[in-house]
């Protein structure tokens, strides 16, 4: 469906880990990447990111806010299920410890990459770690090899936005790793060097109260002004686009 210019899929969690079942299957390329509110705010003023996400191989809906949106815009057509990244990560982590499946993560801080092993470790004791590189945002050849060499099966790349969609864009198909997940700061919150809410208010869908609870200066304008400006752009869509999905 279109969500202010960009094809999200109407998926759970379950078509999603179906889908990288059956591409690992193959070993045949799939990159997909999540959309939540900052994202589509940033790519609906930079072009060069809209391009980036819509050439990826596919876009799954994160967060409280964008499946809202959905349903105002669709009615019972909307999104099927609110997906929230960190949740579904949890998931891949689980599918890949079952399957044997080699993982390689490529971002978060330089914290988070020295603990992260350790901590997942002690949730998943058998999964393989083919390599863990902090976050590096100088598109470097020899960091492809790095990550090459290991023969992984899922790439976790961590870098943020835009970067992360512009290393899929740029190396995505010179890896030999079918699967690359673009997670934005997921490596962060799967080291635990991010703290994640509480459970009941994850259920609620208020997680990112919480965030900007715990970092205020560094998020106050992505939700304080960034949510109103979303909801105006739903409202101007809802208004004025003839299209439908």
């Amino acid at each position: 469906m279109n969500i202010l210019d960009l094809y999200i899929e109407n998926v759970t969690y379950n078509d999603i880990l179906s889908r990288i079942q059956n591409h690992l299957s193959q070993r045949e390329y799939f990159s997909f990447s999540y959309v939540n509110v900052n994202v589509s705010l940033n790519s609906n003023s930079d072009k060069t990111l809209r391009g980036n996400l819509n050439n990826i191989s596919a876009i799954y809906p994160d967060g409280i806010g964008v499946y809202l949106a959905s349903k105002f815009l669709y009615g019972k057509l909307g999104l099927k299920e609110r997906v929230n990244g960190t949740d579904l990560y949890y998931k891949i982590l689980d599918l890949a410890q079952k399957g044997n499946y080699k993982i390689f993560f490529f971002g978060g801080s330089d914290k988070a990459a020295s603990v992260l092993n350790q901590n997942l470790k002690m949730i998943y004791p058998n999964l393989i770690i083919g390599g863990i590189i902090p976050k590096d945002e100088s598109f470097d050849e020899q960091i492809l090899e790095k990550i090459n060499q290991t023969n992984s099966d899922i790439l976790f790349l961590g870098l943020g936005t835009p970067y992360q969609e512009k290393w899929i864009a740029t190396f995505g198909k010179k890896t030999n790793i079918p699967i690359q997940i673009a997670v934005g700061s997921g490596i962060d919150f799967l080291s635990g060097t991010y703290k994640r809410a509480p459970q009941f208010i994850r259920n609620v869908g208020l997680e990112w109260l919480y965030r900007l609870f715990l970092e205020p200066k560094r998020l106050w304008k992505r939700y304080l002004l960034g949510i109103p400006h979303f909801l105006f752009l739903i409202v101007k869509q809802k208004l004025f686009s003839r299209e439908t999905f």
